[in-house]
Order: C-alpha cells, then sequence, then structure tokens
C-alpha cells in the first residue's frame, strides 16, 4: 500500500486505506521445527542466566493453523494469517500466555528465496498485521516474490492480546500558556495512568511484560516456529528501535535490515519527544511560507510571519475557551497536538492549511465542520486507535524510568517556550509514566548491535528528528545511510522517492549495503 493517513499514535505510520530480570536471551538458543539448526550464544547485553530450552520447547513447536485474514487487502493478496502462544514473562515459560497474531504473504519465487522478512509500522502501538502489503509494492511482485512477508502485531495490540485502559485519548497533549495549563495537563496524564489501574486492578503487573525486549522475543520465538535461522527486518519509526532492539539481543539471527525514520536508542522516550520541537517548528514556518503564498485560497495571512501569528493566536484563543467545531471541541491542550499530528508530510500542506483554517474560523464564531485529520485528532478514540494508546502508555512506561517530579517538566517546558512557542509545550510537557505504578523489569536498549544495516532517514523528520537518525548510524558500525532531502516522515513505499525506494530494493535483492551513504533530493534524484 502506498497511501498514508495521519495516526493518532504520534511516532506511528499508518500503513493502509508509535536490577536485570530477564532472561530474555534464552531465544538465542531456539531451535525451530526440523529445518532451523542451533542457534550459537546470543550477545550478553546485560542480561541474567537464560531459560533452559525444555522450558520453551512446547513454544517452538507449535505448527501454526493458517487461515484467511478476514482483511479485504490481505486476502486479495493471497496472505494467510494464524496465531501462536508466547509467554506473558521469558523468565517463567509455564506461566501465563498471551496470543500472538500474524499475517504471512507467502514467497512464490522458491528458487531465489531470500526468507522471512518481519515488520513493525511504529507507534509504539502500530497495528503492523497488514504493514506487508506496503513492503510488497514498494519491492515491486519480482523481489517481493522472494521473501515470506510477515505482520506481527507486537504483544498488545491487533490480534495479539489487545490491551484496552479505557483511556479518553492521546497522551501527547500541550501543557498550554500557564500554571494553570500545566495542572491541568499533568491531571490529564494522571488520569490516563488510572483509567489503566481501574481497567486492570490487581492485575496491574500483568502490564510490565509488554515492553520493546519482550516484544524481540516474541519476534525470535516467531521466526524459530516458522522454522527459519535467520529473518530480515523491516521497520518505521519506533519499529527502528524494536529493530535495533531485535539486533541487539540475537545478532546471529539477523538478515537484511531496513530501518526508517530512526531512533537513536540513547534518546529513546522522553529525549526523543524533546528532539522533535525544533523540527515542528521548522515545518511550521516553512508551511508558513507555502501558505502566504497562497493568501488569495486560504486566508490566514499575506507573509509568512502573518500566517504564523494567526495559527498562535488561534492555539492561545482555545487556551481561553474551548472552539466548539462541528459536534467536537478543540481546548487549547488540543489544538497544538492535533495540528502536529498534521505535520508529517510535506506533499500534505493544503490539508494542514485547510485544517487551520477551520480552527481559524472557529476561533472567531463562525459555524465550521472539522476536516476528516481534525474530526481524527479531536474525537474520541475508535477501539483501534484506543488499544493502540494503551499499550503505548504500558510500553514506553515499562521500557523506561523517568522523573517523576512535576517540576522537572515544568522547568522543560518554560525553557522550550522562546525557541518553540506552539510545539515546547506539547514535546516537554508531563509524561504519564511519572504517574505509573510499576517500575521497568528491565534496562532499555541504549545501545545499537553490530549487524548490517540500511538506515533511511529524511533531513526535516518532525517525529524522529535527522539526528536521531545520526545517532543511530554512528552507533551502527556496519551501517550505511540514506539521506533524504524533505520533511516527512517514513520514507521507503510511502513517499514515492525513486532514489530512495531503488537503493532500497537493491540492498534486499543483494544483501549488499551501498558502498557508502547517499543523499536523495525531494524529486527522486
Amino acid at each position: 500500500m502506498t497511501s498514508r493517513a495521519p495516526s493518532r499514535v504520534f511516532t506511528g505510520v499508518r500503513t493502509t486505506a508509535v536490577g536485570v530480570l530477564a532472561t530474555a536471551a534464552a531465544l538465542g538458543t531456539l531451535t525451530g521445527p526440523a529445518r532451523a539448526a542451533p542457534a550459537p550464544a546470543p550477545q550478553r547485553d546485560g542480561q541474567a542466566a537464560r531459560t533452559g530450552d525444555a522450558a520453551l520447547r512446547p513454544f517452538v513447536e507449535q505448527r501454526p493453523r493458517w487461515t484467511r485474514c478476514g482483511h479485504r487487502e490481505l486476502d486479495a493478496a493471497g496472505a494467510r494469517c494464524a496465531t501462536i502462544r508466547v509467554p506473558l514473562d521469558y523468565r517463567n515459560p509455564r506461566g501465563r500466555t498471551l496470543t500472538l497474531g500474524f499475517s504471512r504473504i507467502q514467497a512464490t519465487d522458491t528458487a531465489h528465496r531470500v526468507g522471512l522478512m518481519m515488520h513493525n509500522s511504529g507507534g509504539p502501538g502500530g497495528i503492523t498485521l497488514d504493514m506487508p502489503l506496503l513492503s510488497r509494492d514498494a519491492m515491486g511482485p519480482k523481489l517481493a516474490a522472494r521473501f515470506d512477508l510477515i505482520g506481527m502485531d507486537p504483544r498488545g495490540v491487533g490480534r495479539s492480546s489487545p490491551l484496552r485502559c479505557g483511556t479518553k485519548g492521546h497522551w501527547l497533549r500541550s501543557a498550554g500558556y500557564d500554571a494553570a495549563g500545566f495542572r491541568a495537563h499533568a491531571r490529564f496524564q494522571r488520569d490516563l495512568v488510572r483509567a489503566c489501574r481501574r481497567a486492570y486492578g490487581s492485575e496491574v503487573p500483568y502490564l510490565r511484560h509488554f515492553t520493546t525486549r519482550n516484544t524481540a522475543r516474541d519476534m525470535d520465538l516467531l521466526r524459530a516456529v516458522l522454522g527459519e535461522r535467520r529473518t530480515s527486518y523491516f521497520g518505521i519509526s519506533y519499529g527502528t528501535y524494536l529493530g535495533n532492539a531485535y539486533a541487539r539481543m540475537f545478532p546471529r539471527r539477523v538478515d537484511r535490515l531496513v530501518l526508517d525514520s530512526a531512533i537513536d536508542p540513547a534518546r529513546y522516550h522522553l529525549p526523543l519527544f524533546r528532539d522533535a520541537t525544533v523540527a515542528n517548528e521548522e515545518f511550521l514556518d516553512a508551511w508558513a511560507a507555502w501558505t502566504a503564498r497562497r493568501h488569495g485560497t486560504y486566508g490566514l495571512g499575506r507573509t509568512a510571519r502573518q500566517v504564523r501569528a494567526t495559527v498562535e493566536r488561534t492555539a492561545r484563543q482555545a487556551a481561553r475557551e474551548p472552539l466548539k467545531v462541528g459536534d467536537l471541541t478543540a481546548d487549547g491542550q488540543q489544538v497544538p497536538q492535533a495540528l502536529a499530528a498534521l505535520m508529517a508530510d510535506d506533499r500534505e500542506f493544503a490539508a494542514l492549511a485547510r485544517s487551520v483554517r477551520v480552527l481559524h474560523d472557529a476561533a472567531r464564531g463562525r459555524d465550521v465542520e472539522p476536516t476528516e485529520s481534525l474530526r481524527e485528532s479531536l474525537g474520541p478514540p475508535d477501539d483501534e486507535s484506543e488499544v493502540q494508546n494503551s499499550l503505548q502508555l504500558a510500553l514506553l512506561c515499562g521500557d523506561r524510568a523517568v522523573p517523576h517530579g512535576l517540576g522537572w517538566y515544568r522547568r522543560n517546558v518554560e525553557r522550550s517556550r522562546a525557541a518553540a512557542p506552539l510545539f515546547g509545550p506539547v514535546f516537554n510537557g508531563t509524561s504519564p509514566c511519572a504517574f505509573w505504578p510499576n517500575a521497568p523489569l528491565e534496562p532499555p536498549v541504549r545501545e545499537a548491535g553490530s549487524a548490517p544495516g540500511l538506515i533511511v532517514q529524511a533531513t526535516g523528520d518532525t517525529r524522529t528528528s535527522y539526528a536521531n537518525g545520526l545517532g543511530l548510524h554512528r552507533k551502527m558500525p556496519n551501517s550505511r545511510m540514506i539521506t533524504l532531502r524533505a520533511r516527512v516522515h517514513g520514507v521507503y513505499g510511502l513517499y514515492q522517492n525513486r532514489c530512495v525506494d531503488r537503493q532500497v530494493n537493491d540492498y534486499l535483492r543483494t544483501g549488499r549495503l551501498p558502498d557508502q551513504d547517499t543523499r536523495c533530493s525531494r524529486n527522486g534524484r
């Protein structure tokens, strides 16, 4: 699939019409059915002693029961879907289990078959079942026919034991313009966590096991169940952090590795959001200049400065009194976040201008109807979004501890205002993890592995900044990087850039990285 839609999960990409207690490296010694050979000992990565093979063997010996997916595009592509069981806690494989749902578009060129390619669409919390459709289209039929394309919904979302906290919206919102706005923002974060605690009651510790490391273990268990010694991988946004974690934990299980719109693992979580502040302000400035040249169409200002002033006045008006947008309202926490949700692709300046015009008219008391994008950002979450929001809370808070003192967040917000008056309070505000009841069971993955990989990064990425891609590149000694000069999040197969797609496909076809880092222009050269 080549279409994209804005996602409630801020760091995610929609691909269709975001004390060491573990044993995890246990799966580094798993073998699959007859075709899989014993694996070498995994990279230690600071993990505790491994669980023995015997406890995990019943999981490895599962045989998937393939059926139609019940998904129109996947079924039309000939995909089949299945589920397996995985341990909730890999330290205790004989304990509680989860369902893991996945799809497969099977290789048809068996004479030149490369093997598996797993995926993750980002989020955290993005549904990935249908992401093989994106790869298939981006590769073209001849190359795609050489891979078994696997779309595994990560634990906690989609068909993989979905979480439901009963949250009333996504956690990423603005902290406003004053102390009252900051307090309201913090209350919203706390209330999201309280909803999770009410939903799971005495089972709140269950949420501790929805982590990146455990998702990587699930991937490796699925690899073993499918009888493969290695797997290729394509991840976007948060999916690059997951892919790096997998390569770090299971370095000898990785074949081709494509990391698109990448995260520097040392910057994962709060630093990553702070990094997005400047990129979003720069996107706003570029859009304001574009919109000023079209004042006759949008009426938002004749200069970039005037357009930007219109946006900031509208946001401040919403902070004083919520705007009425059709049957919805937009307050001071929501308006900047709704705008940020639209700032992911420089081909969609017109859509952003239409939404800003609606908000501007609402601020002047006019009767308006929300654009589709505003309805998605401002409306109550549907079931899919509520599950994604719930997993994102559990996973971010289970992956990495954050400061708990609200004063720390307040200082960050105030320091951000001078350079980023609109988006500083969005990306520096209180994290719901400041109120999370459980400490992480394991440390985050902060380093990169030695596995070769291809990084794709846009210079104006508003979600995972260009500096993040450079940071991961420096940490991966055997990587190459393709830089796209554009403002977009999610490149390969999504931005339809011939220069990028050709180089990624050459790597997937041959397994050989480019001889050197390369740059691609926005027009595909």
